[in-house]
């Protein structure tokens, strides 16, 4: 097995020029990084993978009808070589598939920025790591921490439910001094990373790729810090990539990031489908953000229908009350009474801060940290801490 501080061999499986040609000048700038030089087809494969015994085997989708079973085939052979998988944007659709199968990571192509690269070498360092070996005294550290996830969502749409979760965020890291990630859980159309303009290629896509084999440094590597101090997991940058999110993945992924995080936000957005109930599954807290109005109590009380068939404790279900304060708005009390529910938390409505917010990218909290929208996350915020300490 090569290493880091060695050569690694890499063994490209592919019959399209444009593939092979963007391949060889992306790795001719990594001198670690050796691809080997031979012509692969379908009938010489398995001579060739035998005859280099390579690191990793870059495989192009597109190489043979059945590329699935041609993936098991050589992970069942050769153990010791990684299968990145080369898809294109229609294959993405069967993300799940590809890592089912057996390989380590994909790439898309064309290729994004330096995601080959990047892909590779994780998968290196995967290969060196195995499983480490883990002492007694680690494992009992690992049991006594305890990490929390909270999900903000609202059956309806304008409900707030990034702006909550942007800025509950900052607010929980501020509060409790603690390490707090922000999850894009809108895995279609999420705006976190807009909303904290935070300009990047990296999203949930990258570490899908390795479910159930993450580690501490690769989750790193992946999340991005704020200058507020939250670390953030921005969504897909395609409708391709989210759709071949599947919540077997995801499921993987959070436990993953639990491990790492004491305490997780997650943007669950208003679509209510197997994704987002993997989200709410996965939390302590499920923030349900309604605005005053007669439609958002509707669709809260048939959400919580649904909740109690998921078999949800009543109290596992905050409402958080937005956009109060207008002269139009159904009152706190009269909520309080259809709906047979206590308002958690109640945030004010100013559409001119709100609207700046978002189109500067900097979050209400940062931008006015003494208005009362800061000072109503603040009060949820020292809230919600309570009950973590507890």
């Amino acid at each position: 097995m090569a290493t880091m501080n060695g050569s690694a061999k890499i063994l490209l499986i592919s019959t399209h020029p444009t593939v092979m040609e963007a391949t060889r000048t992306i790795l001719k700038k990594e001198k670690l990084l050796d691809l080997v030089n031979r012509e692969v087809t379908p009938e010489n494969l398995f001579d060739v993978i035998n005859e280099t015994e390579p690191d990793v085997i870059l495989l192009d989708f597109k190489f043979q009808k059945k590329p699935l079973k041609l993936v098991e085939k050589i992970v069942s052979e050769h153990t010791n070589s990684a299968v990145v998988a080369i898809l294109s944007a229609s294959e993405i659709d069967n993300l799940d598939r590809v890592i089912l199968s057996g390989a380590r990571a994909f790439v898309q192509y064309p290729y994004q920025s330096d995601k080959l690269l990047v892909t590779i070498k994780r998968v290196i360092e995967l290969l060196e790591g195995g499983q480490p070996h883990i002492s007694e005294a680690e494992e009992l550290e690992a049991e006594e921490k305890s990490s929390h996830t909270i999900t903000v969502f609202s059956p309806k749409g304008g409900a707030g439910t990034t702006t909550i979760a942007t800025n509950l965020a900052i607010s929980l890291h501020k509060t409790l001094k603690e390490n707090v990630l922000l999850v894009d859980g809108k895995l279609n159309f999420g705006h976190v990373a807009l909303y904290l303009n935070l300009l990047t290629g990296n999203s949930i896509t990258d570490l899908i790729a390795h479910a159930g084999m993450l580690d501490q440094k690769l989750i790193e590597q992946v999340v991005i810090k704020h200058t507020s101090g939250i670390y953030v997991l921005p969504s897909p940058n395609t409708i391709n990539e989210a759709q071949g999110i599947s919540p077997d993945s995801l499921f993987q992924v959070l436990q993953g990031l639990q491990q790492v995080f004491p305490i997780i936000i997650i943007d669950g957005g208003n679509n209510l489908n197997d994704n987002s109930v993997t989200f709410m599954d996965s939390s302590d807290k499920i923030l349900l953000a309604l605005n005053p109005d007669l439609a958002s109590m509707r669709d809260v009380r048939q959400f919580m229908e649904v909740a109690r068939s998921l078999s949800y404790p009543k109290d596992k279900t905050l409402l958080i009350l937005n956009l109060t304060g207008r002269k139009a708005d159904v009152k706190k009390d009269e909520i309080e009474e259809i709906l047979k529910m206590e308002i958690f938390g109640k945030v004010p409505a100013d559409e001119n801060i709100a609207l700046s917010s978002i189109n500067e990218g900097v979050p209400i909290l940062v931008k006015k940290p003494r208005h009362p929208i800061s000072k109503a996350f603040n009060d949820i915020a020292k809230d919600l801490g309570k009950s973590i300490k507890d």
